[in-house]
């Protein structure tokens, strides 16, 4: 009768440790969860993508991004000191650059050559490797790192990335990542959120929580985006 018990307590400790041992490894690895979420990215190809800053002059971008079709196009409201918003669209084909202004008066379209823009978001899908980790935390819609170089948060031993649980971002279950480079506290922290299904990006923070630098929305990756510019300037 007394080895029944003392069976009992070892199997349920056996029991105990299995539980405990399954519950470690299946939790989430951010390095691997990173990766993933770059190898999430390699094969998209559009998306769109809602982005606000903030300061003195806070301003705020809805893109869109069709780079299967070379086409990109911004909406900025940019706020001002002691004058009326401004607000700008532009649309970048693969060889101009075309703009004009909605806000505070109207104008007609204006053409450019595009050959001095800085690599963009559609770049940075294209060829990842050219990235690198952020240091700088300004950054405006149509510049590469609006959407974070996730195999360079993986690769950068310096930095600490922390899990701070799941939370839904327009209703896809995320999980919430703070990275920080070092042990600096002057490093602001970026978040991000990377969805359970996909893994694909869903949400990008920079600064801390209750005084953010900049929110980043992505949604509708791979989907169709017609971006048209009117009748007068086909040819583009």
């Amino acid at each position: 009768m007394t080895g029944r018990p003392a069976t009992i307590s070892i199997i349920l400790g056996l029991l105990l440790f299995i539980s405990c041992f399954a519950g470690c490894h299946h939790a989430p690895d951010a390095r691997r969860v990173f990766l993933h979420s770059e190898s999430a990215l390699d094969a998209v190809r559009s998306l769109r993508m809602h982005v606000e800053t903030y300061g003195a002059l806070p301003r705020v971008t809805d893109a869109e991004f069709a780079c299967d079709q070379d086409v990109i196009r911004y909406v900025t409201v940019q706020g001002m000191s002691n004058a009326p918003s401004l607000k700008v669209e532009r649309i970048q084909t693969a060889k101009y650059l075309f703009a004009r202004s909605l806000a505070p008066s109207a104008t007609d379209w204006q053409r450019t050559g595009r050959q001095f823009l800085p690599p963009g978001v559609c770049s940075r899908l294209e060829s990842p490797g050219v990235q690198s980790y952020l240091t700088s935390h300004l950054f405006s819609a149509d510049e590469a790192h609006s959407l974070p170089p996730f195999f360079s948060f993986a690769n950068e031993q310096r930095a600490t990335i922390t899990h701070d649980g799941d939370e839904s971002v327009d209703g896809v279950l995320c999980e919430i990542w703070t990275i920080r480079e070092g042990n600096n506290l002057a490093n602001l922290p970026q978040t991000v959120g990377i969805a359970v299904g996909d893994r694909l990006p869903r949400k990008y923070l920079q600064g801390e929580r209750d005084n953010l630098l900049a929110v980043v929305n992505y949604s509708d990756y791979g989907q169709t985006i017609q971006i048209q510019l009117s009748p007068s300037d086909a040819g583009y």
